[in-house]
């Protein structure tokens, strides 16, 4: 009964010494939250390349097919104007599927870029410090009265 009970006493003062409230270590709480930081990071990139390998590349680097331009009709259907192995196609595309609207003969000029938006000459001249009119250049192009 003697070596029981003695046994018992350790068993508790050993508990209660472990259990002892003990002060937490922030240092070693930043490192491992940064060190799963740094994995879940590392997964995320592993999986987009394994994504891009099983897909092949797709939408990557197409040569044969460009979207030319997109306009939205409504919140689910577009047409598109793509370009397919040196051919112009005028696309509709719905919920329910793709259909060729119409077929260009003649290539059509892409040099007839759009202009750029007066917010975006205005965001320039902003960012550059130069707050003068950036809307000038618009309204002598869009008004017809003004033309030499």
């Amino acid at each position: 009964m003697g070596r029981v009970a003695w046994s018992l006493i350790a068993v508790l003062l050993m508990t209660s010494v472990s259990a002892a409230p003990m002060k937490p270590d922030y240092n070693q709480d930043f490192v491992k939250v940064f060190l799963m930081l740094i994995v879940v990071v590392v997964i995320i990139f592993c999986s987009a390349w394994v994504i891009r390998r099983i897909s092949g590349g797709l939408g990557v680097h197409q040569k044969h097919i460009r979207v030319l331009s997109v306009m939205p009709l409504s919140t689910r259907e577009k047409i598109m104007l793509i370009e397919a192995a040196s051919e112009y196609l005028l696309i509709g595309v719905t919920p329910n599927g793709i259909q060729t609207l119409h077929r260009f003969e003649q290539p059509i000029d892409e040099s007839d870029s759009q202009m750029p938006s007066p917010f975006a000459d205005r965001l320039k001249g902003i960012l550059k410090g130069l707050d003068s009119d950036p809307l000038a250049k618009h309204r002598k192009s869009s008004d017809p009265s003004k033309k030499s």
